[in-house]
């Protein structure tokens, strides 16, 4: 009878952390606008500067529902490209002497993958195979923030942190494994929250690397998001060498 008692009690503590995963995630999207309101969302158009250091690099985002992404970075007169077309990562990078598109590797094109999702992993995220678990309450930087963690099928995990008074995202955490068995770890950091047709958006991206036992931040400040302008499939597409 209590080894009974005890599975139910474990049932029990299972759905409620589902249940409230869940109800982080809801309380997250009626923050920043609400569900039907991203859904119509079919693509976008983010533009800004990449700041690392004294460097100053202009930057443009272009996503197509439901996974197609295009990032490009120029510098002294050159442009790198990294996309996803839906099905393979390629990029051209002429920083490194590659002049002529090529595809990513696995690792690189699983990370662009999971970044392609114009929802974002949260929305719909069983259906997408993964996992969702609430963790508990944690403490940054003085502000109250409850954390979620979320596992992919290949075992990647990304922990989201959202304030307990506005729920919106205010850090993530990634431990992404490679093929070497290697695990690659970054940190986010978002804020500058504006409205962009009825939706808040982070303005101001940190993005946080450890190398040596150092810290080293760069970031993505936005000046310029626009929702459902024309984008041709094309322009995600692998030019032909």
């Amino acid at each position: 009878m209590k080894k009974c008692l005890l599975f139910l009690f474990v049932l029990a503590s299972v759905a409620a952390g589902a249940q409230s995963a869940d109800q982080i995630v809801n309380e997250y999207l009626r923050a920043i606008g609400g569900l039907e309101k991203l859904k119509k969302v079919q693509t976008i158009k983010m533009s800004g500067n990449f700041v690392q250091g004294t460097m100053i690099i202009p930057m443009t985002m272009y996503q197509k529902r439901p996974n197609l992404m295009l990032v490009e970075v120029t510098f002294q007169g050159m442009t790198q490209k990294i996309a996803f077309d839906g099905k393979e990562a390629w990029s051209v990078d002429p920083f490194q002497g590659r002049t002529v598109a090529a595809k990513l590797d696995a690792d690189q094109t699983k990370q662009q993958r999971f970044q392609a999702d114009i929802d974002g992993p949260l929305v719909d995220y069983a259906a997408k195979g993964y996992r969702l678990e609430y963790i508990g309450k944690e403490t940054i930087d003085g502000m109250p923030v409850y954390q979620l963690r979320l596992t992919t099928g290949e075992g990647d995990t990304y922990d989201y942190f959202f304030d307990e008074e506005t729920y919106l995202l205010v850090k993530e955490k990634s431990n992404v494994k490679m093929q070497d068995g290697s695990t690659q770890s970054q940190e986010m950091n978002f804020s500058d929250y504006k409205e962009v047709n009825g939706l808040l958006i982070p303005h101001t991206m940190e993005v946080v690397s450890n190398f040596q036992g150092q810290r080293f931040s760069s970031y993505v400040n936005l000046e310029s998001v626009q929702h459902n302008i024309p984008l041709e499939d094309s322009l995600f597409r692998m030019p032909e060498k």
